[in-house]
């Protein structure tokens, strides 16, 4: 408003009204002043169906996807157990050359994906497809059989799904699932119940019978809170069933004068449970002969090594004839060139394997491969650069352990 004398008319301004308004927020990375804001791979779902099939008395729910990844088509299949809550699953992204690559004479009258994935739908609607094989936490297989005019004889076209990690997010979402299927029981009863007040006369068994359900709902629930637990647990395992364990036990039998011998491990030193220091570490491991180092990195790779000499906090090369490292993920042995100092001690450093790797620079928490495949200087068995660590020359660990190996008269 402006200022006014005795005679002067107040003015108001022109009156604004806001009726709607949206903000979003699109997501970018992180940007300096001249930078291009860079959007993530785009990744649209065109239509998904989801079957169950049977299997050794299991039932598998199969989900099938038409996805657009940077633009390209790709078929999803992802497989895994209907209704139960796991850590993995099943799956296999392929394109059109991937189908084509197999030049198989079922898919060879379709002629771009769309038809591909409508010939994969009409066979589990048609009970033309099946579960051939499974072999747990490594591969998941589906074969389609189908007649072509001419032929006698069916025909048949294999799909190969290969186990995949769940990430936190899928895991949550089952579990998410599971609640929201609980959470509807739940309502089911409540439902009942008001049914059951209005017209039952006998209210009270019945309401009973649901405060029961309600009772084992809440169980459910503790169940659902257990396997949150353990899942967080096996992400972090590194022997993950008694094969694993007993492929090292077997390699430790094979040390001159251990043939016959009774192991058992006995662990002194978790790296989530005891922190990633150095110096906690060398307090807790130095001076232990007949020692095992277990490792998990965050790409997956599980390895480890195996010497019969006390690590120290010194700095010096040390020769042990009898050490060894090996592969969890990849089932290799690697065994040390004899009389080659292999090991090596130093404060500022875990146990360090010479030309396979290291452990630490200053904190537990990280890692080293050395790129060592020409030169194989103190163990054999190397093939490729990096290759106990999956190719990576760096890595951050998971999960370490230390373990001192027993070794006893069999009574």
């Amino acid at each position: 408003m402006t200022s006014i004398n005795d005679n002067e008319t107040i003015i108001f301004p022109d009156e604004e009204e806001l009726n709607e308004e949206n903000i979003f927020v699109l997501p970018y990375s992180k940007i300096n002043d001249n930078e291009t804001i860079i959007f993530p791979d785009e990744e649209e779902l065109n239509e998904e169906n989801i079957f169950v099939l049977p299997y050794s008395k299991k039932n598998y729910a199969i989900k099938v996807q038409l996805v657009k990844l940077n633009g390209k088509p790709f078929i999803r299949i992802i497989a895994q157990e209907e209704k139960k809550i796991v850590n993995f699953n099943y799956m296999v992204e392929m394109n059109e050359d991937d189908f084509n690559s197999q030049d198989n004479i079922l898919l060879r009258p379709y002629r771009d994906i769309q038809g591909i994935y409508l010939f994969i739908l009409g066979s589990f609607e048609d009970g033309m497809i099946s579960i051939a094989d499974i072999n747990q936490k490594i591969y998941f297989n589906l074969v389609i059989e189908g007649e072509i005019r001419g032929y006698k004889n069916l025909f048949t076209f294999e799909i190969k799904l290969k186990m995949h990690e769940c990430n936190k997010d899928d895991v949550q979402e089952m579990i998410c699932n599971k609640t929201n299927e609980l959470e509807n029981e739940n309502k089911n009863f409540e439902s009942k119940l008001n049914v059951i007040e209005k017209e039952n006369n006998n209210i009270k068994i019945q309401v009973d019978e649901l405060n029961e359900k309600e009772k084992k709902y809440e169980l459910k629930l503790i169940e659902l809170e257990e396997i949150i637990r353990n899942l967080t647990l096996q992400n972090k395992q590194i022997i993950k069933n008694e094969e694993e364990n007993k492929y090292i036990i077997n390699r430790l039998l094979q040390i001159p004068g251990r043939e016959n011998k009774n192991i058992s491990l006995k662990l002194k030193y978790r790296m989530t449970e005891d922190g990633d220091s150095l110096q906690m570490f060398h307090s807790k491991c130095d001076n232990i002969p007949n020692n095992l180092v277990l490792i998990k990195s965050s790409s997956g790779a599980r390895f480890g090594g195996y010497t019969d000499e006390p690590w120290t906090s010194g700095n010096n090369d040390v020769v042990d004839n009898n050490c060894f490292c090996f592969s969890l993920s990849n089932r290799k042995l690697y065994n040390v060139i004899q009389d080659k100092a292999a090991l090596h001690n130093h404060s500022n450093h875990g146990p360090s394997f010479n030309n396979i790797f290291y452990i630490g620079a200053d904190s537990l928490s990280y890692g080293n491969c050395t790129n060592c495949v020409q030169s194989n200087e103190y163990f054999s068995g190397i093939n490729n650069n990096f290759e106990i660590n999956g190719g990576n020359s760096e890595f951050t660990i998971l999960e370490l352990e230390f373990y001192q190996v027993i070794f006893e008269e069999i009574e």
